[in-house]
């Protein structure tokens, strides 16, 4: 409801506004089915309207093995180590199980744009009961789901950091890159590579969605419509750096750090090696 709404609106209406208010403080979170054998792993929700769906088939396959990550280029272009804007090349197992979109609080009812409705039967802060249709089928089921532990404790600047980005631009730290991989894009690009490599990066990432939450989820939504589900940690109570892991911390996850260079409402840049990723809230 409108700030500047109109003061005749009636106090039922009023209510179902508080209400929605309520449901959306509750379900912001991780939600985690109950039963194994549930079509579903989880529902997640944010404050800023977005949804992730996790099927089953992700838990059971496990996460991206990250084993081999891909470069920032579709084509292959090695960067070197895995980029937090990248997906492993080892991701088809974690595609197609990952839904991802816009949610709106229609009274008790929760609409996942493109995906499915959800009616609220009941919901604590730790259950979550509720129905939900599958829009493509029509498929309906019910299902009780508990809320995620979330590892990331709470502060002003995880709140901050705990948001859907929109990539608006990449650039490079010149002074950073290896002497290898300079000689590599000279070959590539030409003695003005710099200026080329920024260009392919930006036409391929610009627009990129990440959204991190404190239950631990960094996921990417790429500009061809793919996802990658990932995790992340703080390295210190400074906050001001992140680990991130595309195989459930099995992998060598201490060697995928990013560090937060600037932080705030509405603006975020990350870097990582020679890359530097500038973020604004996604709308």
């Amino acid at each position: 409801m409108s700030l500047f709404a109109m003061i005749v609106i009636s106090s039922c209406d009023k209510n179902d506004d508080d209400n929605g208010d309520t449901l959306t403080n509750t379900i912001s979170a991780k939600w985690e089915i109950t039963d194994s054998n549930s079509a579903y792993a989880s529902f997640e929700f944010n404050k800023d309207g977005n949804y992730i769906v996790i099927e089953n088939e992700t838990i059971n396959k496990s996460y991206v093995t990250g084993k081999s990550k891909s470069s920032l280029f579709q084509n292959g272009k090695s960067l070197g180590t895995g980029n937090i804007a990248t997906r492993s090349a080892s991701a088809e197992s974690n595609l197609s199980p990952i839904h991802y979109g816009t949610y709106k609080i229609e009274e008790n009812r929760i609409i996942l744009t493109g995906f499915g409705v959800i009616d609220v039967i009941s919901i604590t802060t730790e259950e979550f009961t509720f129905s939900f249709i599958l829009e493509a089928t029509g498929a309906k089921g019910v299902y009780v789901a508990s809320k995620a532990k979330e590892p990331i404790s709470a502060s002003n600047r995880t709140d901050m950091f705990c948001r859907t980005w929109k990539a608006q631009k990449l650039s490079i730290d010149e002074s950073l890159v290896p002497d290898v991989e300079k000689t590599y894009f000279i070959n590539e690009f030409g003695e003005n590579w710099k200026a080329g490599l920024e260009k392919s990066a930006n036409e391929e990432r610009v627009g990129t969605i990440v959204l991190f939450s404190k239950a631990g989820t960094y996921l990417v939504l790429y500009t061809d419509g793919e996802a990658g589900l990932s995790e992340w940690r703080w390295t210190n109570k400074e906050e001001k750096a992140l680990y991130y892991s595309w195989d459930n911390w099995e992998d060598d996850w201490e060697n995928n750090i990013v560090q937060i260079n600037k932080l705030s409402d509405s603006t975020l840049e990350i870097q990582e090696e020679f890359w530097i990723y500038e973020f604004v809230l996604a709308k």
